[in-house]
């Protein structure tokens, strides 16, 4: 009798044990944010560049819808792989998917680009982000987010051509970029066609980044999203053999 008693008792506990391990194994609770722009012919390409097409394959009446889409590495929402400014830096298959996945964090200037469009992103701005949430960590995406993404559905807004045939647009600054450099980033990113600002004739914040196998991610959308320190970021970037970049879907798990 004992021992069917404490049978009984250890069957409860072990029961009770199992289900209540169970319900603290719940996985946290994340908000998925798509930091992606929509592909079709009429958004902002970099100037030269192939617009976006796509052309019908087949439609329902044949059995199945399937379409063909051209366009250039960088279009939409894209990485620019270490390779694209710097020869012998990897190219698109070589990034590792390491690289790919990291902490967002974001650094809020659209005051700043407010009342200046050609703004460059500071050392000065990462520090001050720094004293504000805690130093930036190894594997981050340093995100700049300038309020540029506002223009995406008006493409001659975005690309901001002056008479001169000069763009007008914020971007990273050398001071910045070599700053990042001492966190040992995973990549920047930026809501805007390019990392540099628009006047940029050198493309220094590519050189000095990309020189150093990080990557770049361009025209990124809905960054209001997310919050300065936290959240997460996926790159579900094109495998592209010997690409200099490729389109991209970036996604965001948010901490709800």
């Amino acid at each position: 009798m004992r021992l069917t008693k404490l049978g009984f008792v250890l069957g409860f506990a072990v029961a009770w044990l199992l289900s209540w391990g169970i319900s603290q194994m719940r996985l946290p609770a994340w908000r998925v944010v798509d930091l992606t722009h929509t592909l079709h012919p009429e958004i902002p390409v970099w100037p030269g560049n192939p617009l976006f097409e796509i052309r019908n394959l087949a439609r329902h009446a044949q059995g199945y819808y399937a379409n063909a889409f051209s366009c250039a590495e960088h279009t939409g929402t894209h990485v620019d792989a270490p390779i694209h400014f710097v020869e012998g830096r990897r190219s698109m298959h070589e990034v590792p998917v390491s690289q790919l996945v990291g902490e967002a964090c974001v650094i809020d200037v659209r005051d700043k680009v407010a009342r200046n469009p050609d703004y460059l992103v500071s050392a000065r701005d990462i520090r001050e982000f720094e004293n504000r949430y805690g130093q930036i960590p190894q594997g981050a995406f340093v995100i700049a987010r300038t309020g540029w993404e506002e223009r995406w559905n008006d493409p001659k807004r975005y690309v901001n051509m002056d008479e001169q045939g000069v763009m007008h647009f914020p971007g990273f600054g050398a001071d910045a970029a070599k700053l990042l450099l001492e966190r040992n980033i995973a990549g920047v990113g930026i809501d805007t066609l390019s990392i540099d600002h628009g006047p940029s004739k050198d493309f220094i914040a590519h050189k000095i980044l990309l020189g150093a196998n990080k990557v770049a991610i361009e025209n990124l959308a809905n960054l209001r999203e997310l919050p300065p320190r936290g959240a997460t970021i996926i790159v579900g970037a094109l495998k592209i053999r010997d690409g200099s970049g490729a389109p991209a879907r970036v996604l965001a798990l948010v901490r709800r």
